[in-house]
């Protein structure tokens, strides 16, 4: 790939698609170390060749921002799996998919966390809710006309994931109050029927989309 530059003050989030020709999954795949590609063994057929696409376009991507070879980039892994690039402090990332869709965000001055979710029902909506959202979250759901509901419930949970993702947290960290204090978000849809979320600490930051083509 090109060189690619970050600017400081600019959160940039890449759209690609994971459902690739077998030529350029082979290209992907090739990208990968041992541990990735074993990984990706545990899965099933259609989530292995995603994963194995979505780790390829990341090392792509990361490869034109840093300038060294995609196959050497090496991660270090925070306690939710949160991964960041060995000695390389200058650039943050974050990555998300659902169903065919990848989204790579990319911030060269401060954590960035990304969700993306296609527009599905979600079975036992109010449940899942309960369980995962703060009190004053699952009061405006519960107030949301029932036919807005789905589509309310997965724009609070994209931004939900983006922000805790932003922390280096995981989904099971529940509603706790956050570490920064500071954090904002942009919703947005990168794709016709799927919505998604980028966080990251303070408001002076510009959001770019970029389109990822083979």
């Amino acid at each position: 790939m090109t060189s690619l530059e970050l600017m400081t003050e600019e959160v940039q989030v890449w759209v690609a698609s994971l459902d690739v020709a077998d030529e350029r999954y082979n290209a992907l795949a090739r990208l990968l170390p041992a541990e990735e590609s074993e990984r990706a063994a545990g899965l099933s057929p259609v989530a292995a060749r995603r994963f194995v696409v979505a780790r390829g376009v990341l090392r792509t991507l990361l490869s034109g921002f840093t300038g060294k070879p995609a196959h050497k980039l090496r991660f270090s892994y925070g306690n939710s799996g949160k991964p960041s690039l060995d000695g390389q402090d200058d650039i943050h990332f974050n990555i998300s998919h659902s169903a065919e869709l990848g989204l790579f965000a990319f911030a060269p001055d401060r954590p960035v966390g990304v969700d993306v979710e296609n527009e599905r029902p979600v079975r036992r909506l109010l449940d899942v809710a309960q369980r995962f959202m703060s009190e004053d979250e699952l009061r405006a759901l519960v107030d949301t006309e029932p036919d807005g509901r789905n589509a309310a419930f997965l724009r609070s949970w994209v931004v939900r994931e983006a922000r805790l993702k932003a922390e280096g947290k995981g989904v099971w960290a529940g509603s706790e109050k956050s570490w920064l204090p500071n954090l904002t978000h942009k919703l947005f849809a990168p794709r016709p029927r799927y919505i998604a979320a980028v966080a990251a600490p303070d408001s002076d930051w510009r959001l770019y989309t970029c389109a990822m083509t083979e």
